[in-house]
């Protein structure tokens, strides 16, 4: 009986210390179940014209906009947050009405919708960067909601939809100048890095145009800095070039540098600017009346992402021959957009050098090459007093 009991309690501590060391495991599942979606607050971002086009809309397929870009698909500005289970996005609009007689249109679509990138997966995959679509869409009235999941073969698959919404609204919300969705992140496998590009869409018979923000990055990046030397000390008078490295989780390729008030930053004397962007090359001065101390300069700054490269492959359907037409469609989704991350540089300043220190300073910079030389001209002034003495003992003694 009391054999049995260790034998328990072996077991136990056993058992104990195996599930320990595959919670503490890097490479264990436990690790990737608990992996989930970063909570982040609430990020809003401001429409912008993508760089490739001479508006914000783009027509997507067709070529008569006689009846589309209405207010209601004029995308202003979108702000988003997540708890970590669920993705809110607020689109803000022109249409400062609710006006739903827009939605009831015969042959007018309007969509609201967001292009999900995950990271994990490599650069090129779903289509143009986009493995997921999700949106809302008004179709004669009623108020459907669809997820896609995009391939880069051509083919999409639905992952969830819900069709014929009625008010009061679910999923969408609807209001003056606003549509508001919620997608649960469970529905895309809850990706702990992510990337986003919201759009609306406007279409009337045979004709579309969509309207893009560039992509950004979820959670919202931070700034990793790195500085040549990695202190930056610098005295009162003094100005110095500083070389730089800086990037994020999802990019190196800075495209802009700015600091709170401006392209310069100016306090107490201490002047800091960005000499160059890419690679990035601060220039620190500091005024003789600069109060010795730490300082701590804030900036921002945009990082360039791309969602496929130049080597992505061209859409070719050899199964059914056949072209979706969401995919037609995704051949003008933005494919490159800005990150922007904030970051601090801290500059320690102290007093200039003391006679004494400078002394010290040239000695220790010229010391050695003082002491070589003056060795060596002491040497060949030993040898030619030498000679000297010797020709002159040889003279005295001839006469």
């Amino acid at each position: 009986m009391q054999s049995q009991k260790y034998s328990f309690i072996a077991f136990a501590l056993f058992s104990i210390i195996f599930v320990l060391l595959l919670i503490l495991n890097p490479c264990s599942p436990f690790h990737e179940a608990f992996a989930a979606p970063p909570a982040f607050d609430q990020v809003l971002i401001y429409d912008k014209k993508i760089s490739n086009q001479k508006n914000d809309w783009v027509q997507t397929y067709g070529n008569d906009s006689a009846n589309l870009r209405s207010d209601h698909a004029d995308l202003l500005a979108v702000d988003y947050f997540s708890d970590g289970k669920t993705l809110d996005i607020t689109f803000w609009v022109k249409s400062n009405s609710e006006n739903a007689s827009v939605y009831n249109q015969p042959f007018k679509k309007i969509r609201y919708g967001v292009l999900i990138a995950i990271v994990s997966l490599p650069q090129n995959s779903g289509y143009n960067g986009a493995n997921f679509n999700y949106y809302v869409e008004a179709v004669n009235g009623k108020w459907s909601e669809h997820l896609y999941q995009l391939s880069s073969t051509g083919t999409s698959a639905l992952i969830e939809s819900k069709t014929n919404y009625t008010e009061p609204f679910d999923n969408p919300t609807i209001g003056p100048g606003y549509v508001k969705l919620r997608l649960n992140l469970d529905s895309i496998n809850s990706p702990s890095n992510y990337g986003l590009s919201f759009y609306t869409a406007e279409s009337f018979n045979s004709s579309e145009v969509r309207d893009f923000t560039s992509w950004v990055a979820v959670p919202p990046p931070i700034i990793d800095i790195l500085t040549h030397p990695e202190s930056i000390v610098i005295r009162q008078g003094e100005k110095k070039i500083i070389p730089t490295e800086i990037e994020t989780p999802l990019s190196s390729n800075v495209t802009r540098i700015a600091f709170e008030y401006g392209t310069n930053f100016s306090s107490n004397g201490l002047s800091v600017s960005a000499q160059r962007i890419q690679p990035p090359l601060f220039e620190v001065e500091v005024s003789p009346q600069s109060p010795v101390g730490v300082y701590t300069v804030p900036f921002e700054a945009s990082m360039l992402v791309q969602t496929t490269s130049s080597t992505s492959p061209m859409f070719n359907d050899t199964v059914t021959g056949i072209v979706d037409p969401e995919f037609q469609v995704s051949k003008k989704y933005p494919t490159t957009g800005d990150i922007i991350g904030k970051g601090n540089l801290t500059i320690e300043v102290i007093p200039p050098l003391t006679v004494n220190e400078e002394f010290m300073a040239f000695w220790n910079t010229y010391g050695t090459p003082i002491v070589i030389l003056g060795s060596g001209a002491a040497g060949v002034f030993a040898t030619f007093f030498i000679e000297y003495l010797k020709s002159l003992k040889s003279r005295r003694k001839h006469k």
